[in-house]
């Protein structure tokens, strides 16, 4: 059975994390069989670039996807949201009149806060993609005081689209098993499922095999945002540390974080200049610039919401066969890293713990299997094709009251019975 889904989500599609996230998955389920309006809130510096903008509306009308780009608005913030949110919410009922969708899937909070309204004004069915628990991560970047106004109104406004969705979609487990204790999704047996930040595997794929480590040097690399949640400085001090103890230490940051701000917290960690370097690359250019470098680093605030999140970076360190440094407590990275042996935990912020990961990273840079198990982590954990078969299998449940293996896709029709046979709160 073919679902007209309309898709909202509140980033920019031409931005890395579009690339990264969104259409790779929206291209791979309209592969799966929906039929998809992609409505995405885009910068105007990404929209100004009419080649790429010409070029992503050219693949996703070869994969039969209706775009619509809306502009993003930033400052004044509030204001500049709700005028977001009204615009979208009113586009968005007006496609929605056109099409008719089945299931409006709304990606992000404030997405989730348009489809919310566009799926009761459709009577279609509602699916909330959490993409972490938005209220604290607010709390944890410095933005919100916990109990503040702002986090008391967006915690009762997420609870609100949790209560009323008829599907959610969870980051990681420990965030559905969080999202499934919710009074409201508890009384109605809300399907919850877990679907992580996924990587295309295709794309982020060695070329060749890794070459043996030298035991000389490390080759650092961290990607994505700076400052508030995500600490460079606690990187770049992390990183000093280890050129006490290597003969050669070096620091890729890969951001498009303002210069300024990048220099000043890697400097506050008393890294050298000369021992980082600074870039923002397209997402083509990325698995040439992992292939370069030997481990991958992610660090984040201890607070209220990192067990909510999913960082695609982490998949993609481990596509690429490298191992990751990452604080705990992030996702379900912690057990993914001990118990398959693809990374180091930092336990806190001292010189002391950091000397003692380093050591125990020189270790796993010595085992030559270490890539290999990498490689494979990403593909049990992070591959976007089976993340998306679980989606696909989400839409059908929403929409068939009692669907046959003979209902949807053959890619689906395997696990589809399975789905709906299968007991709320349990996961595959």
């Amino acid at each position: 059975m073919e679902q007209r889904v309309l898709y909202i989500v509140y980033w920019g599609a031409l931005e890395p994390l579009g690339r990264s996230l969104v259409l790779p998955a929206v291209c791979e389920l309209a592969g799966l069989g929906a039929t998809l309006t992609l409505v995405t809130f885009e910068k105007p510096a990404d929209l100004a670039d009419q080649s790429e903008t010409r070029t992503l509306r050219t693949l996703m009308w070869s994969k039969g996807i209706k775009w619509v780009p809306l502009g993003y608005h930033k400052q004044p913030k509030l204001p500049a949201t709700a005028f977001d949110v009204f615009s979208g919410l009113a586009r968005a009922v007006i496609l929605g009149l056109r099409s008719r969708p089945d299931i409006v899937h709304a990606r992000t909070f404030v997405g989730g806060l348009i489809g919310a309204a566009v799926a009761f004004v459709l009577r279609a069915k509602f699916v909330y993609h959490n993409e972490g628990f938005y209220p604290d991560e607010q709390v944890d970047a410095g933005v919100w005081k916990a109990g503040s106004a702002p986090h008391r109104l967006s915690l009762s406004l997420e609870r609100r689209m949790y209560a009323g969705a008829d599907g959610v979609i969870a980051l990681s487990e420990r965030a559905k098993a969080a999202i499934e204790r919710i009074p409201a999704v508890k009384q109605k047996a809300t399907p919850v499922i877990a679907v992580p930040s996924c990587v295309d595997l295709d794309h982020f794929s060695p070329a060749s095999p890794r070459r043996a480590w030298t035991g000389k040097s490390i080759r650092f690399i961290y990607i994505g945002s700076v400052g508030g949640r995500y600490l460079l400085d606690k990187i770049g001090r992390f990183t000093a540390i280890a050129s006490q103890m290597m003969e050669s230490v070096s620091l890729r940051v890969l951001t498009r974080a303002e210069p300024d701000l990048v220099a000043r917290m890697v400097d506050s960690g008393g890294l050298p200049r000369e021992s980082w370097s600074l870039d923002c690359v397209s997402r083509n250019e990325m698995p040439g610039e992992l292939a370069h470098r030997d481990v991958g680093l992610f660090f984040l605030s201890t607070g209220l919401s990192e067990h909510g999140c999913s960082p695609t970076k982490i998949g993609e360190y481990w596509a690429m066969g490298l191992p990751v440094i990452s604080t705990p407590n992030v996702s379900d990275s912690d057990e993914i890293i001990r118990r398959e042996r693809v990374g180091v935990i930092v336990n806190d912020h001292s010189d002391e713990s950091y000397r003692k990961a380093v050591s125990e990273l020189i270790s796993l840079l010595r085992d030559p299997e270490t890539s290999g198990r990498c490689r494979r982590a990403a593909e049990r954990h992070y591959s976007l094709k089976p993340a998306c078969r679980r989606q696909a299998l989400l839409y059908n449940r929403l929409c068939l009251p009692a669907p046959t293996a003979d209902a949807y896709s053959p890619e689906v029709a395997a696990g589809l019975v399975d789905l709906h046979t299968q007991a709320p709160g349990e996961s595959k």
